[in-house]
């Protein structure tokens, strides 16, 4: 209690013997209710004055190496598990990104007392780069953590990025090699941190599902060594960020200005080492041993995670089939195949919908290929990339079918959505499948038509529940009272609750 008179801060883990026993007590136990009691002993480090410098780091080190194994069960759980309810995603999810954001405030805390305090300034600056290493660790993970649920990632997290990368840059250390821990698969540089930060959030997550994030991230930091940072432009910079605002880092284009506060970055000659290890992974289908990505990864998931790289962070951005325009559209919207094929059937036959299989989008912007949506206050936690929709703007005649592409949050209730048109207009039909010549009457399958008339190929698309697509079955549709005979030409897309397929149309003449 009369801790200020001793010359000692009134805190727990003020007396270093005491607050090893406390920190010990951290290593066993479940990992949520453990982490979160380390998050409340760094916050309560950055509510105490008094602290030492050196002791100050010496303590946020002990618990950060305490939580570890708690933070990488947790991730492991999260991104892991195939079923998780809603509660137990929310307290994973919560425990992980309330850590990381109290870890970098703790250790951004220490290069603050380093700035302010000449004295203790001395007896630091053989800590300060790891320090600033270990700040943009922090907040890279943060950023991972805001990342899995699309956001929104606060703005002074790119603000204290920029400070930690401006201090480490002014005092020459910035390129330093160091160890951000003891136990670490080599050497680093704070400028390699914060490039691996900047990366990821350039690396447009919003498109990615939570098991590319992660493994992008871990992609990110493998080939970080070959990023580059420069204070102008080069053919090989792609990026910049502005180290005096609060602005994420941003595609490079001809007419952004030099500043002396503004860095330029790319992947630089990463670009050709991911080109080189998808070959090896599509053409072996195993990933290299000598390639650390973490835990072993389905070869799918690799190279849609890699590929995304190389087009979100190459030299030309990805160019748009079409080109947005603002607009101000209500939507009416249908989630899931079984009741956008439901809604779609109910319109057809001038039936009522049903309320609750509906919400109501604000368009913000639309083209030919999608819309760009704004929802306020969602129903459930339906929405995610590769959901399939039905949509309906207000005078419109029929309903089209899409699929969610893009997901970003700017607070809990308000999502910004993307949705990617399959087609303006669907028609309820029914698959009756082909055997040996004959119509099997007990296999007939629910489906949506997806094309007004056939492409230059021949072929349609059809939405089906999932599962009903086969490569080998035929089938045979009756459209606007004709029969025609469909052959399975390809499977386009596989989603949770629907397969995307098209299909070789010809006329079927009844035996």
């Amino acid at each position: 209690m009369f801790g200020w008179i001793a010359g000692k801060p009134d805190h727990p883990l003020a007396d270093l013997k005491a607050a090893r026993q406390v920190i010990n007590e951290l290593r066993g136990g479940d990992p949520v209710s453990r982490l979160d009691e380390a998050t409340a002993y760094l916050e309560s480090l950055l509510r105490v004055d008094g602290f030492r410098l050196g002791y100050l780091y010496e303590v946020v080190d002990l618990l950060d190496q305490a939580a570890k194994p708690h933070q990488r069960r947790i991730s492991s759980d999260y991104i892991g598990a195939s079923r998780l309810t809603r509660h137990q995603d929310s307290r994973l999810w919560k425990s992980a990104a309330d850590f990381w954001r109290a870890l970098a405030q703790a250790y951004l805390r220490c290069l603050d007392l380093y700035q302010c305090d000449p004295k203790e300034a001395r007896t630091f600056i053989a800590l300060m780069p790891v320090c600033s290493a270990r700040v943009m660790r922090a907040l890279g993970a943060e950023l991972k953590w805001m990342s899995l649920r699309y956001g929104p990632v606060p703005q002074f997290l790119w603000s204290n990025a920029a400070s930690a990368y401006a201090l480490a840059e002014t005092a020459e250390v910035s390129l330093q090699p160091l160890r951000a821990y003891e136990i670490a698969h080599g050497d680093t540089t704070v400028q390699q941190e914060y490039l691996k930060l900047l990366v990821l959030g350039a690396a447009s997550t919003d498109a990615m599902h939570p098991a590319q994030v992660e493994l992008a991230e871990r992609a990110i930091a493998w080939f970080s060594r070959s990023f580059v940072l420069r204070m102008d432009r080069s053919d090989e910079t792609t990026h910049y960020v502005d180290l005096a605002t609060q602005r994420p880092p941003a595609r490079l284009g001809k007419s952004v200005a030099l500043s002396p506060n503004r860095r330029y970055f790319g992947i630089g000659k990463a670009r050709s080492e991911i080109v080189s290890l998808l070959r090896v992974v599509k053409e072996r289908e195993i990933i290299p041993d000598s390639v650390r990505l973490g835990d072993l990864h389905p070869v799918p998931l690799v190279v849609s995670t890699l590929e995304h790289l190389l087009r979100h962070l190459g030299v030309r951005p990805p160019a748009r089939s079409h080109e947005r325009e603002a607009s101000v559209v209500r939507l009416m919207v249908a989630h899931g195949y079984r009741q956008v094929r439901d809604t779609v059937q109910r319109h057809e036959k001038n039936e009522p919908l049903r309320p609750i299989d509906i919400e109501t989008w604000v368009a913000t912007d639309e083209s030919p290929g999608g819309y760009g949506a704004t929802i306020r206050h969602l129903r459930g936690d339906w929405v995610k990339l590769g959901a399939l929709v039905g949509v309906k703007p207000e005078q419109a005649r029929y309903w089209g079918v899409g699929v969610v592409r893009r997901i970003h949050r700017d607070n809990e209730t308000d999502h910004h959505v993307g949705v990617q048109l399959l087609a303006r207009a669907a028609l309820p039909v029914e698959l009756t499948l082909l055997q040996q010549g004959r119509t099997v009457k007990a296999d007939v399958r629910r489906a949506l038509l997806l094309s007004a008339r056939p492409d230059d190929n021949g072929e349609i698309d059809i939405a089906l529940e999932v599962g009903a697509f086969s490569s080998s079955g035929r089938f045979v549709v009756d459209i606007n009272g004709k029969p025609y005979l469909l052959v399975p030409s390809q499977l386009v897309e596989a989603g949770d609750d629907f397969d995307f397929a098209r299909f070789k149309v010809r006329k079927y003449e009844v035996a």
